[in-house]
């Protein structure tokens, strides 16, 4: 015999339809997800950009102050450059000055009484002396006294002329010499 069952049954909803509803919520929730870690990342990654932005505003000050220390010490350095050189050319100056001294001191030690000096030119250590005497012998012993100098070389009489001056006879010497200037 054939049983059927007039009472009322819940009915199942096909099972496609659960299948497809679990799909959507899982699909809702990898998306969701995936929302939340891609805002994650992009506020970490703002907040990342504006720390290294206060980071390059602070170098580049950082930097700007490093270039005017810079300049104050090249300005420093060229100052120092300007009073060495300064100080250079005093020394050069103080070692140069004891050569003329030296020169004319040692010129008046051999210069013999009689004898003048009318002129005296140097050019590269090489000296030249225009002058007068009452003698011949007193410009001799002038030479002589020149040639015994340690500062002096190559003594050469250039030239000797006897003239007169009023009534009183004069002699007209040239000569010439190396100044060593030891």
């Amino acid at each position: 015999m054939i049983k059927i069952n007039l009472l009322p049954t819940k009915k199942k909803a096909p099972k496609k339809v659960i299948d497809l509803q679990q799909q959507l919520l899982l699909g809702m929730l990898v998306i969701i997800l995936s929302l939340i870690i891609m805002w994650y990342f992009w506020n970490k990654q703002k907040n990342l950009i504006a720390s290294l932005e206060k980071d390059k505003i602070a170098s580049e000050g950082r930097i700007k102050e490093q270039d005017n220390m810079l300049k104050e010490v090249k300005n420093v350095e060229e100052e120092r450059k300007k009073v060495y050189e300064k100080i250079e050319v005093i020394e050069r100056l103080k070692k140069n000055q004891a050569g003329p001294v030296r020169l004319l001191d040692e010129v008046s030690r051999a210069l013999p009484q009689g004898v003048n000096i009318g002129s005296l030119s140097e050019n590269n250590n090489n000296i030249s002396i225009d002058g007068t005497a009452f003698t011949n012998d007193d410009i001799v012993r002038f030479v002589d006294n020149l040639k015994a100098s340690r500062f002096f070389a190559d003594v050469t009489l250039l030239e000797t002329s006897q003239g007169s001056q009023g009534s009183t006879t004069i002699y007209r010497y040239r000569l010439q010499f190396a100044y060593k200037g030891l």
